[in-house]
């Protein structure tokens, strides 16, 4: 709830006041001979101060009534036509792989570019529901669709913090590197995300499925990630794919002494630019590549145009005068002043 003028401008006719308290009238009496005499053995009377104060008093109520005082607020009303979208990001062993620039020119993993593009991606997104799900060997939902995007936000932070600290361990847990083992299974990954996109009042449903790897086939649990974009279409569901991974990029490696020397990326640290681009195919998504954090923000920003979110806003308001109160007051200063002027006039 909120206060506001209405006719604010008006607010200047409060100088009339100003100008009564600063005037005085030149009384015919200074003509009269014995007047200085009349001036010192009578008290003077401080009825015309008084009268003067009720008459400044009425005139600033009624400055105040004039420019209506109200008091509310202004209502939002917000009508969403989102889209349902799922991110679907891997966390195999490669996105340990520094070889995404940032901003500044400094290397960092994968991981790290990811996470920070994926998050700004949903806050950008106001008005959709979206999803996580991650994968490796296996595949997770992190978060359902919602559009609580703090939450969503909250479990892609939380995700990352875990995926490291398991990787600083070094520890394999059921014989898998990190929380989700250190394949590449985004197959899995999008017959996952699919489970969530079964609304068919939805204004649009899309999956974003992020990679840095090629397809583990030799896995037992494998999917094929065509057929699964295939699943995809017969429900309209578009897959966009974004391969992480620097062809011209170097990655750190320890070498002698704990030293940590660059060499060359290898080529099966990199995405499969090709496989990646049949199962966008397969779905009528896109297929896009990111060679450093710049490339992925582009990238994000090429998906907010293919998937884009339609809402109107509306605003209304809702305040009501609260002028009467003050004109009340003016009236009745009014009236005090001349029911007693007669013997406010003093000598």
């Amino acid at each position: 709830m909120t206060f506001r003028w209405e006719n604010p401008w008006l607010l200047a006719l409060a100088l009339l006041a100003a100008l009564i308290l600063v005037w005085r009238s030149q009384r015919g009496g200074a003509t009269f001979g014995a007047f200085s005499l009349a001036r010192f053995a009578l008290r003077p009377s401080r009825g015309p101060s008084v009268q003067r104060l009720l008459a400044v008093l009425a005139i600033l109520c009624c400055v105040v009534a004039a420019a209506r005082p109200q008091y509310g607020r202004t209502i939002t009303e917000r009508t969403q036509a989102g889209r349902d979208l799922m991110l679907v990001i891997d966390l195999s062993l490669s996105m340990k792989v520094d070889d995404m620039v940032d901003a500044d020119g400094n290397a960092r993993d994968r991981l790290a570019a990811v996470m920070q593009a994926a998050d700004q991606f949903i806050a950008g997104r106001e008005s959709d529901r979206i999803g996580l799900v991650f994968f490796g060997n296996r595949a997770i939902t992190s978060c359902p669709l919602t559009f609580d995007h703090a939450s969503v936000r909250e479990f892609l932070s939380r995700t990352e913090t875990l995926q490291r600290q398991l990787w600083s361990q070094g520890n394999r847990v059921q014989g898998e590197v990190g929380l989700l083992g250190d394949g590449t299974n985004f197959g899995l990954g999008i017959g996952y995300a699919l489970r969530w996109l079964e609304d068919e009042n939805s204004q649009g449903k899309a999956i974003v499925m992020i990679t840095d790897g090629k397809d583990t086939t030799s896995l037992p649990n494998w999917e094929d990630p065509v057929q699964a974009a295939k699943h995809a279409l017969a429900k309209q569901v578009r897959v966009h794919c974004i391969g992480v991974g620097n062809p011209r990029g170097t990655m750190s490696v320890p070498g002698r002494f704990n030293r940590i020397t660059r060499i060359p990326l290898q080529q099966n640290l990199l995405p499969d630019q090709a496989r990646l681009e049949e199962v966008a195919r397969a779905s009528g998504g896109v297929a896009l590549m990111a060679n450093d954090d710049q490339g992925l923000r582009d990238v994000f920003t090429r998906i907010d145009e293919l998937e884009p979110s339609e809402h109107t806003v509306r605003q209304r308001d809702d305040y009501s005068d609260r002028f009467l109160p003050w004109l009340l007051a003016a009236l009745g200063l009014a009236g005090c002043a001349i029911i007693f002027e007669p013997r406010w006039r003093g000598v």
